[in-house]
């Protein structure tokens, strides 16, 4: 919860304008109503599967005038696709514009801080730092920061949404369904906890490695002629490639786990596919044998469609950036 009001403070840190403040909701309110459109269409096509379902059923009784009907009702839900397609498209380059924009001020804004903050200093704090340090930390910090509060943003706040909304209408749906499907959630964040702690673990000690070997390799070039003198060469390219070395298995470990992790997502999607179309299967049949109860294919589609698909999309696509 402290990491949460930290990452507000740093949204609105170092003086922001009006104009931030607004590129903030703009981008927070465009980036919610972006995903309210896909359930929406979740649940068109299922109907859409319905009456096709109805038409194929028609036709095979012979009932061809019926059948012939049906298109009036597909072409009009088509239209509404097309017409959401359309706001969905505004909606997610405005928050993306928005949100572009704002990272790329608080990155001014934060650069200018550091560097006030830094002419303010004494020299023992320069003396406790290695050559270059300060340079490299500005650059990877001030970029951490910037990709933190980018574009991303929206896409988490987009999936949040689409996460909350899908659950809703698909428990509208088939409630039953949905209450086998919930497993998914714990499953998808303890496993994107987990990976996210190791991932960000190995990233640190990278950065670390490279921090050093940069400051090696700065200090070495400043004062080469020192360094021929006194034949520190073999001396400081082992020292040197000893940080590299370490930033190298720090890169492979954090690259291991990012594959593991999108593994593992990957086979509890595909296992939830065959418990989801397991189950409606079975509803449909008892639907078929009770003389219909409510349960359809097109219903069971778009719970299938939200929840399993859907969440994958939710939490992998955040991880992913």
């Amino acid at each position: 919860m402290q990491a949460i009001f930290a990452y507000f403070q740093l949204l609105f840190y170092a003086d922001p304008t009006w104009l931030d403040v607004f590129l903030v909701v703009t981008g927070t309110i465009t980036a919610a109503a972006s995903a309210t459109p896909f359930p929406i269409m979740g649940i068109l096509f299922g109907q859409l599967l319905d009456d096709l379902n109805t038409a194929s059923c028609e036709i095979e009784e012979g009932n061809n005038e019926s059948a012939a009907g049906i298109q009036d009702a597909v072409n009009d839900k088509v239209k509404i696709l097309v017409a959401m397609a359309f706001a969905n498209f505004a909606l997610i380059y405005i928050y993306t514009v928005s949100w572009s924009i704002f990272s790329r001020r608080l990155e001014t804004r934060l650069r200018d801080r550091y560097f006030r903050t830094l002419l303010r200093q004494d020299a023992t704090f320069y003396d406790k730092r290695q050559a270059g340090e300060l340079a490299t930390r500005l650059n990877a910090d001030i970029q951490a920061v910037q990709s933190g509060t980018s574009e991303k943003v929206g896409v988490c706040i987009a999936c949040s949404s689409f996460f909350i909304t899908s659950y809703i209408v698909a428990f509208t749906q088939n409630w039953k369904l949905a209450a086998m499907l919930i497993a998914l959630i714990p499953a998808f964040l303890v496993l994107a906890g987990v990976g996210s702690r190791f991932t960000q673990k190995f990233t640190e000690a990278m950065s670390n490695g490279l921090v050093s070997a940069s400051s090696i390799a700065q200090e070495t070039l400043s004062h080469i002629a020192v360094v021929q003198a006194f034949s520190a060469g073999p001396r400081l390219e082992a020292k040197f490639a000893s940080y590299m070395s370490r930033a190298q298995s720090q890169g492979i470990k954090k690259a291991c786990t990012a594959g593991l992790q999108s593994g593992i997502l990957y086979f509890i999607a595909y296992s939830a596919n065959a418990l989801a179309f397991w189950q409606g299967s079975v509803q449909i049949a008892k639907s078929v044998e009770d003389g219909g109860n409510g349960t359809s294919v097109g219903k069971i589609y778009t719970v299938i469609f939200l929840l399993v698909d859907g969440t994958y999309i939710s939490l992998c696509l955040p991880n992913a950036n």
